[in-house]
């Protein structure tokens, strides 16, 4: 299972920097011509509405971007963490940093999660389109989590260096 899960882990780091660049190919192009994506919506929204929705979704892509960079932080560190157990030594205290870290990370997406409700609220009382967002109870659960867990991946890391030494 640990081996299937390097491999899944590798193929969402490459799929996780497809979509960075795909995010920051949109970034750019409504940047350098985000009056054609407003002529674009004419027929369909009134100028201002057009407008709103051209500025939310450059945001929006720069949240995306943001995120990816935290995920492909997540997953180096996942990886890692994968590699240790693979190799039969995962209580370490650099596991526990790793844990840590990607707690660290978790938060961060939680955050822009956040950023992006706000988002996704600002367009819909603009234009009254909808966004579908809805806050993640699970990912604020799981950044505490990650933290508590860390914290015994410490003390087993401590335990195990102490009961070393006694032998």
């Amino acid at each position: 299972m640990l081996v299937l899960s390097r491999r899944v882990l590798q193929v969402l780091l490459v799929l996780n920097w497809v979509f960075v660049a795909f995010f920051a190919l949109v970034l750019a192009a409504l940047l350098a011509r985000g009056d054609n994506a407003v002529a674009a919506l004419a027929p369909t929204y009134p100028a201002d509405q057009a407008a709103v929705l051209v500025r939310a979704t450059s945001w929006l892509m720069a949240i995306g971007i943001a995120a990816g960079i935290a995920v492909h932080v997540m997953f180096r560190r996942m990886l890692a963490i994968v590699g240790t157990a693979i190799a039969g030594d995962p209580f370490t205290r650099a596991n526990a940093r790793r844990l840590r870290m990607v707690g660290w990370t978790l938060l961060a997406i939680q955050l822009l999660d956040l950023a992006f409700g706000a988002i996704a609220m600002m367009v819909t009382a603009r234009t009254g389109e909808t966004l579908g967002w809805s806050p993640s109870v699970g990912g604020w659960i799981s950044v505490l989590m990650l933290f508590v867990l860390a914290r015994v991946f410490e003390q087993g890391a401590r335990m195990r260096d102490e009961l070393a030494m006694t032998v």
